[in-house]
């Protein structure tokens, strides 16, 4: 359980965001909240979830990896629509992301997604030829909290790409 002096550190956080700004809100929170949950529908046609890694953020795009023989990728290629979740418990606050996946095989996306991987370096190191890129388009994002001075934000992150 955290501690008081990391819920306000948190809740501080959370007050410094600028929510006018819809892409850094959701960049900066996607970066604080580093373990991130991801919905696909299986390929049994019921939904699954499991953890996801952010990796960066360019131009106002939202780039994410996966890897060739993992069933996720199975899955968002019969299926690309995706919702990534974070949140808090100690502010009762979280962020929702909604997207299309549109996978990129691009050498340069895939040293960036491991040049902000800690994760993604320790598993693979150089071998990079199974792990896969993608953005997401038509991707919209909303933030709920019960703190009301925070209030709910809701943000269509358009990018070049739509």
């Amino acid at each position: 359980m955290k501690s008081k002096k990391n819920t306000t550190n948190t809740m501080s956080y959370l007050q410094s965001l600028d929510y006018e700004d819809g892409i850094g809100t959701v960049t900066s929170l996607l970066k604080y909240w580093p373990m991130q949950y991801v919905t696909t529908l299986g390929l049994d046609g019921k939904p699954k979830i499991r953890p996801l890694e952010y990796k960066f953020e360019e131009d106002g795009v939202l780039y994410f990896d996966t890897v060739d023989f993992y069933t996720s990728y199975k899955e968002m290629q019969a299926y690309p629509y995706i919702t990534l979740c974070i949140g808090d418990q100690e502010t009762m606050s979280y962020l929702t992301v909604t997207g299309k996946v549109n996978f990129i095989y691009d050498e340069d996306i895939i040293n960036k997604c491991f040049k902000n991987s800690e994760v993604l370096t320790s598993q693979f190191g150089n071998n990079r030829s199974h792990v896969i890129a993608y953005y997401l388009t038509e991707c919209k994002s909303d933030f709920a909290t019960f703190v009301k001075e925070l209030g709910n934000h809701h943000w269509d992150l358009s990018n070049k790409f739509d």
